[in-house]
């Protein structure tokens, strides 16, 4: 980019440098990524007893046993499909 200034008769030209582009791939997680963090959550709320919660915690508990579970399913079905790649579908749940 090229700033032009005038100073009084003189035209002074000045460079300005641009900032330099950089080029990346934006990484997102990977199914290992979403398993460890299902099966780490679903560890968590293991040793909880669910005897001593409120009704809503007790569904927060069930909801995150069903998300985890899904999540694995999901992602252990995308791993197995990438490995195996025989050609027989698989029974995804979703």
């Amino acid at each position: 980019m090229v700033n032009f200034i005038k100073m009084e008769t003189k035209l002074i030209i000045e460079e300005v440098a641009e900032p330099e582009e950089i080029e990346g791939e934006v990484l997102l997680s990977s199914s290992h990524d979403y398993i460890t963090s299902a099966v780490n959550a679903l560890s968590i709320i293991d040793g909880l007893d669910v005897a001593l919660m409120s009704k809503t915690d007790e569904n927060r508990i069930k909801k995150i046993k069903r998300q985890s579970l899904r999540l694995i399913s999901h992602y252990i079905n995308e791993i197995y499909e990438e490995t195996f790649d025989d050609g027989i579908p698989s029974n995804n749940d979703e």
